[in-house]
């Protein structure tokens, strides 16, 4: 029987812990915090590590880093600049991890009442506290119900068209360079890495309700969405492989986002998601 994430009284928990974290990812954790700290000092709240290297399934040389970063004030573009030169920094001083990407938010954003399905879902159950106060102690627990349904996914709508988007620019060669196909390679890698998430996750979100139960095991979410919404399995399966399973295939990776995209949103229409 699957586990449904949900503790004795039906809350969703906490999906990370600090136990479960592999040894090969230790010292990188460190160096993200120590880095944190050093470029951020007094106005650090908090430092988060969500995905699977949270949830001690993280694969070295396949798996990327997901950091969570709470300032006591609104973050700058000097701050985001900081974050995105400490994730350039620690991804190439580290392979044993395919990336790293972190998220710089102020702790009262993702504390207000409004957040409370997005933000503040994120940070009580997605969110592992690594240092500083636990931000996600805050904020009331969850029922997978219709209401954390509609508000978990944020501006999806906004973030598929964001992909469109991209996958047009991929498909015309803007940006590409003849002489160097690395950074074009890399960029479809990213992008069927973030479609295939992107859409597992909106499809296991509108099931999730019936199912009772909250996941991000993609091998859960794959069985759980087949189980409710079969016409939808072999698109999800597909999803998944691009999201967790390093197939690289932009043209897929677009046709999917089309197929499936167009199905998903009908379906968040019905739900007034």
């Amino acid at each position: 029987m699957l586990d449904k994430g949900l503790d004795a009284d039906g809350f969703i928990r906490r999906e990370g812990d600090l136990a479960l974290l592999q040894p090969a990812f230790a010292g990188l954790v460190a160096e993200f915090v120590a880095a944190v700290r050093a470029a951020f000092g007094r106005d650090l709240d908090s430092v988060y590590l969500y995905g699977s290297l949270a949830r001690g399934a993280g694969r070295p040389g396949v798996s990327d880093v997901d950091g969570q970063v709470l300032l006591t004030r609104t973050p700058t573009a000097v701050d985001r600049a900081a974050v995105a030169e400490l994730e350039a920094g620690l991804a190439a001083a580290h392979p044993e991890v395919s990336g790293v990407g972190v998220l710089l938010d102020a702790r009262a954003d993702l504390l207000r009442p409004a957040q409370r399905y997005d933000g503040g879902f994120h940070l009580r159950v997605l969110c592992l506290p690594i240092t500083g106060p636990d931000a996600g102690a805050e904020v009331p627990p969850h029922r997978p119900g219709w209401e954390l349904a509609r508000g978990v996914q944020g501006d999806w709508r906004g973030a598929l068209d964001a992909l469109g988007a991209e996958g047009a620019r991929l498909a015309s060669g803007i940006g590409g360079d003849a002489g160097d196909t690395a950074p074009v390679e890399a960029a479809e890698a990213a992008f069927c890495r973030t479609v295939g998430r992107r859409l597992a996750r909106i499809a296991f979100t509108w099931v999730m309700p019936r199912w009772r139960g909250w996941t991000s095991d993609p091998a859960v979410i794959a069985r759980v969405v087949a189980e409710y919404e079969p016409g939808w399995a072999s698109d999800v399966e597909a999803a998944v492989g691009l999201g967790w399973g390093q197939v690289v295939d932009a043209p897929a990776a677009v046709t999917l986002l089309t197929r499936l995209g167009r199905v998903l949103r009908e379906r968040g229409d019905e739900l007034g998601a």
